[in-house]
C-alpha cells in the first residue's frame, strides 16, 4: 500500500495499492496529464532500464506494508476522520497525518471503556488529526445552517417583491435576524444549537 502526504502539514492526500495513483492524485492530474508529465521525467539507460527523475514536490509517496501496520483495519478505526469531498465525490478528505515512525495515538480502553492501570496507546503511522476533523465537522454544520437560513428567507421574499410591498416591522425584524444569524451565532457549533428567530 502506498501513502502520499503533504510535506508541510503531513496530512495524508491519498492511500492506494498503486504508487502512480498516489502520485497522480497528489499532483492533481487526470490520467492523460499524468502520463504526459511522466514522459518528461523518464529516461532509459543503454541497457533498457527505465528510471524516473522526480522533481522536488510538495508531497511524499511512501510504501507501507501490512508488516508495518494492518492498514485496512487502521483506516476502519479512523473512519470518522475520513470523509468525501462534496465537489469530487471519489476523492476522500483525510483528517489523518502521516508519521514516519510509529507514535502513540488514541488510548486503548478495556471492554467497559475504562483506561488500563498503565495507560496503553495504539502505535501507528496514521495519526488522527482532531483539529482538522472538528473544523470540517463545524464547516459542514454551518453549510446546513446557512441552507436553512436561505430557505427561510426565500419563503418570505415574495412579501418584499410584491407590487406594493408592505412588510410589517415584525417581518422586517424577522428577516434581519435571519440575515445576521451567522454573525450573531458564530459561536454555535451544531445545527441543533441554533436559536432560530420566530416567525411573526
Amino acid at each position: 500500500m502506498y501513502v502520499s502526504y503533504n510535506n508541510t502539514s503531513k496530512t495524508i492526500i491519498w492511500i492506494d495499492e498503486k504508487e502512480d495513483l498516489c502520485r497522480r492524485i497528489a499532483k492533481g492530474l487526470d490520467w492523460p496529464e499524468y502520463w504526459t508529465w511522466m514522459a518528461t521525467i523518464t529516461s532509459t539507460s543503454s541497457t533498457g532500464v527505465i528510471s524516473y527523475d522526480f522533481p522536488s514536490e510538495d508531497f511524499t509517496v511512501v510504501k507501507c506494508t501490512d508488516q508495518d501496520e494492518e492498514i485496512q483495519r487502521r483506516l476502519g478505526v479512523l473512519k470518522p476522520y475520513i470523509t468525501r469531498d462534496a465537489a469530487r465525490v471519489a476523492i476522500p478528505i483525510y483528517n489523518v497525518k502521516w508519521s514516519d515512525s510509529k507514535v502513540k495515538c488514541e488510548e486503548i480502553l478495556d471492554s467497559f471503556g475504562n483506561s488500563y492501570a498503565t495507560k496503553e496507546y495504539v502505535q501507528s503511522n496514521f495519526v488522527p488529526d482532531d483539529t482538522a476533523r472538528n473544523a470540517r465537522i463545524l464547516a459542514d454544520e454551518w453549510i446546513k445552517i446557512r441552507k436553512q437560513r436561505d430557505k427561510l428567507l426565500a419563503e418570505t421574499d415574495w412579501m418584499s417583491f410584491a407590487d406594493s410591498p408592505s412588510l410589517s416591522n415584525a417581518w422586517k425584524t424577522y428577516r434581519a435576524a435571519l440575515r445576521t444569524l451567522p454573525a450573531d451565532q458564530s459561536s454555535k457549533t451544531t445545527y441543533a444549537s441554533i436559536t432560530w428567530p420566530s416567525k411573526p
